[in-house]
């Protein structure tokens, strides 16, 4: 983790257990920790208001609310009315797949959604100076629980990666869609089945951590002081688009893209994808020059 972060630019200091205490008393490790000094928090939903105000500065249209409907030849039919793209940019997550066949993509990718949840610290809780992260399973696209210090000083703790059945799957029967749910509840039986990249073990460890008890328990491994009185409330629910390679039967690691000189698919831009937004955005607009070079 060490040679990765430096190698991309980004400030690391090796610290021992002690020096890491020193940064947050209350942190749990062996031996070593790895701290970035040029973390921080921020509001994404100030961060995207900020981008709005910016792209409406500079002249670009944009249609909140609107809903992509299908391909018609050259014209993107939407629940506004008919779209003629010069070049067609797809950042649509849960349902990038679908639009990229749409377009001719995709076609040996599929989203397999998972739910996310955190834990909210009650009001009076003791708080954290700064973040702890586990070392993460490289075997595995999930990070894991973790500790999260908000900009107002909340903590959250979490988050699960369960199995979601439908795109939309925030909670209850909300935005149920019949279709979808086959298709999921099909590809997941088939990863459990033949045991794709270890799905079982990914599948049940995930599961348990629905219980507030296993995430409480998981967080007690990263610092001292947290118990389940302190953690009751469940935050909003969050849905991982999750890429899966169904001719590999395997997990995509990393970011996926895919297009021509028509269209462009941002198939796969899962955590850190908001992190390195700005920067994975410049990248992109990059490829996409070269493709219509």
């Amino acid at each position: 983790m060490l040679r990765r972060g430096r190698a991309n630019g980004v400030h690391l200091e090796e610290l021992t257990a002690l020096e890491a205490r020193q940064i947050e008393p209350r942190a749990k490790t062996f031996e070593r920790a790895l701290f970035s000094s040029t973390t921080s928090s921020v509001d994404p939903i100030v961060v995207v208001r900020s981008l709005v105000a910016d792209a409406r500065a500079a002249g670009i249209t944009l249609l909140p609310g609107t809903a992509y409907l299908g391909r018609a030849g050259h014209t993107v039919r939407t629940s506004a009315g008919v779209i003629t793209p010069g070049y067609l940019v797809n950042a649509a997550g849960l349902h990038a797949d679908r639009i990229a066949r749409d377009w001719g993509r995709s076609e040996r990718w599929r989203i397999l959604p998972f739910k996310g949840l955190f834990l909210k610290a009650e009001r009076g809780t003791p708080g954290f100076r700064t973040h702890i992260y586990p070392v993460p399973d490289l075997r595995q696209p999930f990070l894991g629980v973790h500790i999260t210090v908000a900009i107002d000083g909340s903590v959250t703790l979490g988050p699960t990666a369960i199995p979601a059945f439908w795109r939309e799957h925030y909670g209850g029967w909300s935005r149920f869609n019949l279709a979808e749910c086959a298709a999921i509840v099909a590809r997941e039986a088939g990863l459990l089945l033949r045991n794709d990249f270890g799905f079982r073990r990914l599948a049940w460890g995930e599961l348990c951590r629905y219980r507030r008890t296993r995430i409480v328990a998981l967080g007690t491994d990263l610092a001292d002081g947290i118990r389940a009185a302190d953690f009751r409330r469940w935050g909003p629910a969050g849905i991982r688009a999750q890429l899966v390679d169904i001719k590999e039967h395997r997990l995509e690691m990393d970011f996926k893209y895919d297009g021509d000189d028509r269209s462009f698919h941002v198939l796969n831009a899962v955590s850190p994808g908001f992190t390195c937004a700005l920067p994975f955005a410049a990248y992109l607009v990059d490829q996409i020059t070269q493709l219509r070079a």
